[in-house]
């Protein structure tokens, strides 16, 4: 019994020291990591929209967010959000409207797919296929007879899961846009 006592004393003092540590090591990184993913972001905007002066952070009806995006104050599009089931993790996608609501371009800011299969989904050459493209034609070839998204070899998951994530946010977009009007 005693020896019972001293061994979760022991793990006591463990766990009340290992979750201190935890709790600083947390309260340490919290700022820098929430600067990382402000920077990141900031980035994504810049590259799709490099003419842009600013951004203006909206929240539409049903609370949906997304970016108006400015030069010199005139109006030049909106950058969306989307995220998708990946083949091994969630996707985060950047997406930069025009005015008429075409794509000028998408930027994948996070994913965590498999290392030369799905995490080529990254390269231009896969994200420079959305580029002018109306939310008709955003799907794969594979799947659709009016696609125009060749999948990745190896990576079609990955692949699917961006062009649904971009359909599915710039839907939704277009939902919010109409009941504001």
């Amino acid at each position: 019994m005693r020896n019972i006592l001293k061994l979760s004393a022991v793990l006591l003092t463990i766990a009340t020291i290992s979750g201190t540590i935890l709790g600083i090591s947390y309260t340490v990184t919290k700022e820098p990591i929430v600067k990382q993913v402000k920077l990141e972001e900031e980035k994504a905007l810049k590259t799709i929209f490099p003419e842009a002066t600013s951004f203006n952070l909206t929240t539409g009806k049903d609370n949906y967010i997304y970016y108006e995006v400015y030069a010199k104050n005139k109006l030049i599009g909106y950058a969306l959000d989307a995220f998708g089931k990946g083949f091994s993790s969630i996707i985060r996608i950047k997406i930069g409207l025009n005015l008429d609501k075409g794509i000028k371009d998408i930027k994948i800011i996070k994913q965590g797919e498999t290392p030369g299969l799905g995490a080529r989904i990254k390269r231009k050459k896969f994200t420079d296929q959305f580029m002018n493209k109306t939310l008709k034609q955003i799907s794969l070839k594979k799947d659709s007879s009016k696609g125009t998204i060749d999948a990745l070899t190896g990576a079609t998951i990955s692949s699917r899961s961006v062009s649904e994530a971009v359909q599915k946010s710039i839907t939704e977009f277009l939902k919010i846009e109409r009941k504001q009007k």
